[in-house]
Parts: C-alpha cells; structure tokens; sequence
C-alpha cells in the first residue's frame, strides 16, 4: 500500500470521527434534556430495562463488521457517559438548584428491632443483607438483615424461630431441602417445588418463591419469552424458577445436567427436554440460561459450559449475579450473543421478598444502586 493511498484512508476517518464527534455530542444534548424531564417526574435515572433494550435494537440492526458484543460495549460506554450527564442534571432538579440529599444515619438495633436474614452455604458473598438493609433503613423501618451460613439446616430453622425471625431468604442449597422442613407452602411455591422465602408468624414458617419474578424480568430484557426455545442448565432450585417463569409465559425448555436423575426428573415434572451436560454441543436454542453457581466468586474463572457451544445461541443469561459479568458473559459477547447478568434476577426476587415481610413498596432505586455500586467495585 503506498503512502498515498494510507493518507487517503486517514483523512476518510478523520473525517468519519468529525462527524461520530458531532453526532455524539448531539446524543448528548437529548439526554440533557431527558435528564430534566426525570428530574421533574422524579424518575429514576438509570434504567437497566431501556438500556438493554438498546443494545438489542443495535444488535438486531448491526450488519458488520462490528459483532454484537463489539457494539455493545461501545454503547456500553456512551451509555455509561449518557447516564452520568443526566445525574448531573438530575441532582441540581428541574429548576437548577441542588437538591437535597438526606445523609444516612447510624443504625443501632433495639430489643425491638425485626430480624431478617438469609440462610445458605457459603453466603459471605450475598448482597442481600446490604440490599434489605438499605431498603430497611430508607424507609424508616425497625430491621435489621444478617447472614446465617448454615452446615445443619433444621438446628438452625429451630434457632431462628427461638431468635424470633420474622422472615429469612433462602439460598443454595437448601431451596429444595427446605421444604419438608418448614410448616407450608404457597400454590407458587408447591408448583416450583422450590422456596426462596420464609415468613415467621403464629402459624409456623410459610414459604413461597419469589426467583421466578426476577427471571422473567431478566430474560424479557433480551428477547420474548413467548415463542422461543431456553436451555437452562442445572436441575436446583434456581433452575425451577426459572424454568417455571419460562413455561409460564408460553416459553419452551430443554434441561441440561450432569446429573441425568435430577435432570430427567425435572423435565418431567415440567413437560420439558432433557439433555445430559456431555451432549451440549447437540442442543439448540435461542438463549442459554445458566442457573448453576459455576463462575461465582470467588471461583470467577469457571465456565459451566464449552466455549464452543455459545455461538449456538442469539443470547445468554446467568442467574450469577456476582461478579456482575461473569467469565460465561464475557464468552458470550466474544461469541456474539447478547447476554444478561444475574443482578436483574436478584433485585427483582429480592424486591418481592421486602414487600412481602413489610407489607410496603420497596425502593427499588436505592435497592439496585446500592448493589450495583458494590458489585462495580474492583
């Protein structure tokens, strides 16, 4: 290639950022402006629904030869930016002037105080207490949230009833177990055949699930449900949740395991597919969903299934919500799928359990940026 001819390309992309310059700058001031009309409707500022949907309106329209996940995190970052113009706005109101912003004050627990919590092994990971607490403390409420992490999982139903719990969450991997524990369990519950949450009162401990809510919120964010086919690895409680969101909105699933017991079991129980994890590379579907906890933290390297078989899908999600992008996520985008972090699937199920145990709106604002702000975290 002559010198001639790389000036000549040069000055095309000179030319091409002059005007992605302008155009982004043009973006700009419309977020401006959106950041004004949130301020004065008092809604919130980051909205994780519109912004996957605009990464999958550029990815159903992307012709190359940019992937998917390449324009994602392009947009990621402007997004990112977007969001950060129009907080500032936001902070300073409708009208110009800064807005008041109450400072958190200590909270010190009282012989009074309700008590909550979540009991699973390990759960030194668990962004539930700092979610619930902050919802606790934004509403004034008289709680307090703590962890459990149990090895004897009816010793300690016994000790949290004699401790006077009002309600507890429930985590791997005693969503199943739990059952035949506790005193009963709700229409939702029994059809799952999984619990995620405890309410303690006069009639014994009552269980009910609430995943299935975030799940259905998670995968909407990347494509109907209605109409399309989910393989969904793992045979737990987290896999019934969301197998039951899936079928409940009109969704077809094919179960895949290591266990072929367990696996072929569930399918049964819900109609569905089953596929030993040894023969995924012969299965076929529009977004995988990964309900196991392979690729939590601390172990982040681990991949529930063979780098190979993700360009067989349009999109990925991952009940893992910690790290916030998992090593099978970032495996996804390299293959071109659109993907979903497990931090939707959380808030929502969590979102569900507040207003459960209080009877009161939660704040989900406060409860997403709290965790979110700690999961963004190096």
């Amino acid at each position: 290639m002559s010198k001639d001819s790389l000036d000549t390309f040069r000055d095309r992309i000179d030319a091409l950022d002059l005007e992605l310059l302008r155009l982004l700058n043009e973006r700009a001031l419309v977020c401006l402006d959106i950041g004004k009309l949130k301020a004065e409707k008092g809604l919130e500022i980051r909205d994780p629904l519109r912004e996957q949907a605009v990464f999958t309106y550029l990815a159903q329209h992307n012709k190359g030869p940019l992937k998917a996940g390449e324009i994602k995190e392009i947009f990621q970052k402007i997004v990112s930016v977007s969001r950060r113009l129009q907080s500032a706005v936001s902070a300073q109101g409708s009208d110009g002037q800064a807005t008041f912003t109450e400072v958190s004050r200590p909270f010190t627990p009282t012989g009074s105080t309700a008590l909550y919590g979540i009991v699973g092994n390990p759960v030194a990971q668990s962004m539930s207490p700092l979610m619930h607490n902050t919802a606790f403390r934004r509403l004034g409420v008289d709680a307090l949230y703590l962890p459990f992490e149990v090895e004897d999982l009816p010793g300690a139903l016994v000790g949290l009833k004699a401790l006077n719990l009002r309600g507890a969450s429930v985590t791997h991997p005693f969503k199943e177990e739990i059952i035949e524990l506790i005193d009963d369990i709700d229409a939702t519950a029994k059809k799952i055949g999984a619990v995620n949450t405890l309410a303690f009162g006069t009639e014994g401990i009552q269980g009910t699930n609430t995943d299935w809510v975030g799940a259905v919120r998670c995968l909407e964010t990347l494509l109907p449900i209605e109409g399309h086919t989910f393989v969904v690895l793992g045979a737990g409680g987290a896999a019934r949740a969301v197998i039951f969101g899936i079928t409940s909105n009109k969704g077809k699933v094919i179960i895949v395991n290591r266990s072929e017991a367990k696996g072929r079991g569930l399918a049964e129980e819900f109609g569905s597919i089953f596929v030993p994890l040894s023969d995924i590379h012969g299965v076929s579907g529009d977004c995988l969903v990964n309900t196991t906890p392979v690729g939590m933290y601390p172990r982040t390297d681990e991949l529930p299934v063979p780098r190979s078989v993700l360009g067989q899908y349009k999109a990925v999600a991952d009940a893992v919500y910690n790290p916030l992008k998992t090593m099978l996520l970032k495996e996804a985008e390299a293959a071109g799928c659109l993907v979903a972090s497990g931090f939707e699937m959380f808030l929502y199920q969590g979102v569900e359990q507040f207003t459960t145990w209080t009877g009161k709106k939660a704040p989900v604002k406060e409860m997403r940026d709290v965790v979110y702000d700690r999961l963004s975290r190096p």
